[in-house]
């Protein structure tokens, strides 16, 4: 694989999955949706996890909405989503991104993310779905229709590591092999002494299953615990993403570049 910058935006849709949790699938999913709006490119972070995250909480460094996916399938069911009343229902990051999280202590339902995606459909764009560490659910079932690349990330932790056969285990369950070979490993350093575990290890055991291997080194702003911005991240930190990004476009456009 090749290092090259992101040269346009992400597909359609792009799916991040943790390993585990706390795996950093929500900052990956921000990271991810930051880096396209920063370049010019239109794009909402989707909070997909079963019960809802917190990823507007944490990503929206501009506008945090009070109303959100609910909302915004509640309202399609009536009629068409105007531009105004679609941006209503997200929040905004200082770079442009919109983030739709869930709003309210309702579980995810089949037909919402058809809907969304009908909506997202009709407004253009590209979409990053944080579908938190659960793969298998009946409501993401119209997001894994389509052949999209998949962001499956793990901390750099041996006990992490080892889980990492049971994640791509589940991938290939529901999606097939191709699912696998969609799929970017992504691996979170959330540690700062250092990279606790050897990458090049991993590349050696994996490299001819997954489409490729990325990394994103620690970052003391996303260890902070305050709302991510980011323009506060480490110039390492967003050339790292830029990297993940033309990853995922590499796996939507259908090029084989492997690790």
């Amino acid at each position: 694989m090749t290092n090259e910058p992101l040269l346009q935006p992400l597909p359609v849709s792009t799916l991040v999955l943790g390993a585990c949790g706390g795996a950093g699938a929500t900052t990956t999913t921000l990271g991810l949706a930051n880096t396209t709006a920063a370049s010019g490119g239109s794009v909402i972070a989707v909070d997909a996890t079963p019960a809802g995250g917190d990823i507007a909480e944490r990503g929206a460094d501009d506008v945090l909405s009070m109303s959100g996916l609910e909302q915004l399938v509640a309202s399609a069911a009536t009629g068409s989503v105007e531009p105004d009343m679609f941006g209503g229902f997200c929040s905004r990051t200082s770079v442009g991104a919109r983030i739709l999280n869930r709003i309210g202590n309702y579980s995810a339902v089949d037909g919402e993310y058809h809907t969304l995606a009908s909506v997202l459909q009709a407004r253009g764009g590209s979409a990053v779905h944080d579908i938190g560490h659960r793969l298998r659910a009946a409501y993401l079932a119209p997001l894994l229709s389509a052949p999209s690349p998949i962001i499956l990330v793990v901390p750099c932790r041996a006990d992490a590591f080892n889980r990492l056969r049971s994640a791509l285990q589940s991938i290939g369950d529901t999606l097939g092999q191709s699912g696998v070979a969609r799929t970017v490993v992504t691996v979170s350093n959330q540690d700062a002494t250092g990279w606790q575990v050897d990458v090049d290890l991993l590349r050696e055991y994996l490299g001819a299953q997954v489409w490729g291997i990325e990394t994103i080194p620690y970052d003391e702003h996303l260890g902070a615990g305050v709302v991510i911005s980011h323009d506060l991240l480490a110039p390492e930190t967003r050339a790292a993403y830029e990297r993940l990004s033309a990853a995922a476009t590499a796996v939507g456009e259908g090029r084989s570049e492997l690790v």
